[in-house]
């Protein structure tokens, strides 16, 4: 099937070379031999009159043309998923199903990983990759290259949740031995300390516990900074430092370290994680029914 000149067979074709970068894996990706691979990328040159890869050393590199053509490619293949994936009973026990899903360690731990197991469990056909957050997830959610991201209110999207998930509340840890005894973590005290602190990305100026202590006219003393709730009890244990976490995923760590817990002593509103997803990814069952398992 021909739409403006452009043969509709060749999409897959044309989303394997730009993902590969290589005529002969993106033969392997989409079951072709590599003279036919060969042949389409020549039609594909011919259509866009643009080369779309050209040799570099041993290998061979996309033209700027060929990687502006990934987001709307990608996102006219995220539609064409959803289409295809209309019918009224999806979400059966024989589904053959990859999803790709966004979210920070703590989210994982604390509620993602139980929500996977469970859908396995009900759909053994169902696949799932795990990507951490990062500058960029924002811009795959918008690709339709991922179809779902959970992310609390300090990380910008570029576009509103669909529907929060769940909430938490602050608490703060300190090495048992070292650290304040439980109870008698102040105001002061926490102001005074060193901090181990988690940003998820690099270009993440602060978090959900840092804009509290903004509110309040406070600043904390940044001693080391993190990407994952997971690595503080391995950097508070055996010093005075203390970290701020969410509840959850504090009782995790104490429940393998020997570290305090003490309420943070700021008022603050709840931890709030969202769910987002594509449009075209409203109606999608298989989704939904995920969804339904994250408690």
């Amino acid at each position: 099937m021909r739409l403006s000149g452009f043969n509709l067979n060749q999409l897959v074709c044309l989303e394997a070379l730009l993902a590969e970068g290589n005529v002969t894996k993106a033969a392997q990706r989409a079951y072709l031999s590599q003279s036919a691979m060969s042949a389409v990328l020549a039609q594909l040159r011919s259509h866009f009159d643009d080369a779309l890869l050209v040799r570099s050393g041993r290998g061979m590199v996309l033209t700027p043309f060929a990687r502006s053509l990934i987001a709307p490619m990608n996102e006219l293949l995220s539609q064409a998923q959803s289409f295809a994936s209309l019918r009224p009973n999806e979400a059966t026990s024989d589904i053959e199903r990859r999803m790709t899903i966004v979210a920070s360690e703590f989210t994982l731990q604390t509620y993602l990983a139980p929500a996977i197991t469970k859908s396995i469990g009900e759909l053994p056909g169902l696949r799932f990759d795990v990507l951490p957050l990062s500058e960029n997830s924002g811009k795959l959610l918008q690709n339709g290259e991922v179809d779902l991201l959970l992310a609390g209110q300090s990380l910008d999207v570029g576009m509103p949740p669909k529907v929060e998930v769940f909430s938490d509340a602050f608490v703060c840890l300190s090495c048992a031995e070292h650290g304040p005894q439980a109870g008698q973590l102040t105001q002061q005290d926490y102001l005074e300390r060193d901090h181990v602190v988690v940003k998820y990305t690099r270009h993440q100026m602060t978090h959900d516990d840092e804009e509290v202590l903004r509110r309040e006219g406070h600043s904390r003393n940044r001693q080391i900074t993190v990407w994952s709730y997971a690595l503080v009890p391995y950097l508070i244990c055996g010093t005075d430092m203390i970290a701020t976490v969410p509840e959850r995923s504090a009782m995790q760590i104490a429940q393998r370290w020997p570290v305090n817990v003490h309420p943070f002593p700021f008022d603050h509103n709840p931890v709030r994680v969202f769910a987002y997803w594509h449009s075209s990814r409203d109606s999608d069952e298989v989704l939904s029914r995920f969804m339904s398992r994250l408690e």
